[in-house]
């Protein structure tokens, strides 16, 4: 009896060292978004398709504590997504829910159906396949899934960085690795973008993410990580790549942690520099010479945020439409929305608010936000973590409306490796902020 046990447990140990290392490498193409495996099946990115043979080596996987957490998480998830779901369509049926075509619907061409659009069920799906990368990494990873992290972000800036240079010599798109469409206009998934800048055009870096916007929503909380990691090769890769995305988020996310920083460390005196190097810049710009350089850098900065340009105009135009279209609705659909991927906007707060309600928005906060509650006995780690937590949900609700990139889920189940390592004495080596064994 005892040598069966024996067994049963090297066998269960050794099936969970599997998973480990599958999910680990599934980990290295995260980043990977606008790269299809099969370009006539929508969303068959290198992690998805991975997701399901992990999947089935969990069903046949022997039972134990990880096992049971995980499928008794993911069944509580289905159950809300169902009750959300049914209780929408419910009151679509019942209200006669009228969509006009002035709002950013999810295939547009079809506007007049409102009970179970086909946009509910393939926006639900990657949803669906979100949350189960979030729980590989939370029930079946280890600290070394870090490691897989910060290579696939490497691949990532190298090829943005290849992008910037080929433009640069040649003034061509040299993105030969996208293939993604959106949209039954079959909109490419990969924006190319150009920046003027004192007379000279530069490519708006993204890599394979799609887009600017969305490579620093991927990049931007593990940057925040490195600097209590001691990955500095990370950390300056990650901040140049950010800055060469010309993203007014990245500005100012950059900005207000250098600010915090400095605060944090009581570096007072810095303040008095920056004040003389802000007077000296802003002389040297006054000069003719300079004056192309400051239009630039003001269209890039507060241009954008002052709606100067055209996307912050229609940004601001989808937004206010769509909240106008959720304040006129009956209390009904205002509480559980119209159905989840009914419509996209430019930023994740009218989409979520207008797809799934109230209740859909707070439900959707509260599971991104309750990591903030984690114990991370290392000060620094704790405060940098959450940082990015709530950079990374700000970022989300303000400006990019893509829930199904797997860096959101990754980043969310990173939490509860950090403090499973504290709570399993798994960083006892390491100091106030980081430890040799995620450094490297």
């Amino acid at each position: 009896m005892l040598q069966q046990s024996l067994v049963y447990a090297q066998s269960n140990q050794t099936t969970s060292t599997y998973l480990s290392r599958l999910i680990n490498f599934s980990i290295l193409f995260f980043p990977l978004t606008s790269f299809l495996l099969i370009p006539a099946i929508p969303g068959t990115t290198v992690i998805t398709v991975l997701v399901v043979p992990i999947f089935i080596m969990i069903t046949v996987s022997p039972l134990n504590n990880s096992k049971i957490a995980f499928f008794k998480e993911l069944t509580y998830f289905f159950c809300v997504i169902i009750f959300f779901s049914v209780s929408s369509q419910l009151i679509n049926l019942v209200t006669n829910l009228k969509l006009p075509s002035g709002l950013n619907l999810i295939n547009r061409l079809d506007y007049t159906m409102t009970f179970y659009r086909l946009s509910h069920i393939t926006q639900s799906l990657p949803l669906i396949v979100g949350f189960i990368i979030y729980l590989y990494v939370k029930y079946y990873s280890n600290e070394s899934v870090i490691k897989y992290i910060y290579w696939g972000l490497r691949l990532l800036c190298f090829y943005g960085i290849y992008e910037f240079l080929f433009f640069l010599l040649t003034g061509q798109n040299g993105d030969f690795l996208s293939n993604r469409t959106f949209g039954y206009n079959e909109k490419p998934g990969s924006l190319f973008q150009t920046m003027d800048i004192a007379g000279m055009s530069l490519m708006r870096l993204k890599g394979f993410t799609g887009e600017p916007s969305m490579f620093v929503f991927t990049v931007f909380p593990f940057w925040l990580l490195t600097l209590v990691l001691n990955r500095r090769f990370d950390s300056y890769l990650l901040l140049g790549c950010m800055i060469l995305s010309f993203s007014t988020t990245a500005y100012l996310g950059i900005l207000g942690v250098a600010v915090y920083r400095m605060i944090y460390n009581r570096q007072f005196k810095i303040f008095y520099y920056l004040i003389i190097l802000v007077v000296v810049a802003c002389f040297f710009l006054q000069l003719d010479a300079f004056k192309n350089v400051l239009d630039s850098v003001y269209d890039v900065t507060i241009g954008k945020i002052y709606g100067n340009n055209n996307s912050t105009r229609s940004r601001s135009s989808y937004f206010i439409n769509h909240l106008l279209f959720w304040s006129n609705q009956n209390i009904f659909n205002q509480l559980f929305g119209i159905g989840f991927g009914y419509i996209r906007s430019t930023d994740f707060f009218s989409t979520i608010l207008l797809n799934g309600g109230l209740l859909g928005f707070l439900t959707f906060s509260w599971f991104v936000l309750k990591n903030l509650a984690l114990r991370i006995s290392a000060k620094l780690l704790s405060i940098y973590y959450k940082l990015g937590i709530i950079m990374v949900y700000l970022i989300m609700m303000l400006t990019v409306p893509e829930f199904s990139y797997p860096s959101l889920w990754i980043y969310i189940a990173l939490g509860f490796i950090l403090s499973d390592n504290q709570k399993r004495n798994l960083l006892t080596n390491w100091a106030e902020v980081s430890g040799p064994s995620l450094a490297r």
